[in-house]
């Protein structure tokens, strides 16, 4: 019964996204998730993954402070495993929150994994820090735990 499931088993490969388009959310940038789109910049070997973000989010609600971040970052691919992509990324957003306003500069370290059947929507968790320059600068880890991000590939 092994044997023949051994071989039958289709071989998996890493997705390969050089070229394409994602279009998600990335919760971890602020205290409102924003809506990312992703880049994966044509590259000649599949192993080598960059990729371009954007984001930007906001939050509006009667009798509280307009929340507002947009930016963007840059992902490099560090392991790519059959449906796993592990990556360093880093960027910078402005924030704007609770009547303050300033910069935020991110480095992370993350992982994108993509589901048997679902090749085309990836989960991601990430975990870096929050390094904030603007009339009081701070440090932090991001959201004090893992930071999510779904994206749909086209």
């Amino acid at each position: 019964m092994l044997a023949a499931l051994l071989i039958l088993a289709a071989p998996a490969e890493a997705n390969d996204l050089r070229g394409r388009f994602g279009l998600g959310f990335h919760a971890g940038l602020g205290s409102v998730s924003a809506v990312s789109v992703r880049y994966a910049i044509p590259t000649k070997s599949p192993a080598v993954n960059v990729q371009l973000e954007l984001d930007g989010g906001f939050a509006v609600a009667s009798g509280a402070d307009t929340e507002l971040v947009a930016g963007g970052r840059l992902l490099y691919g560090l392991v790519a495993e059959d449906n796993l992509a592990l990556y360093g990324a880093g960027g910078a957003h402005y924030v704007s929150a609770a009547g303050s306003d300033f910069v935020r500069v991110q480095p992370a370290l993350g992982a994108e994994f993509f589901m048997f059947g679902l090749e085309n929507l990836g989960f991601g968790v990430e975990w870096g820090l929050n390094v904030d320059l603007g009339e009081s600068t701070g440090l932090r880890t991001v959201s004090g735990a893992p930071a999510v991000t779904v994206h749909y590939w086209f």
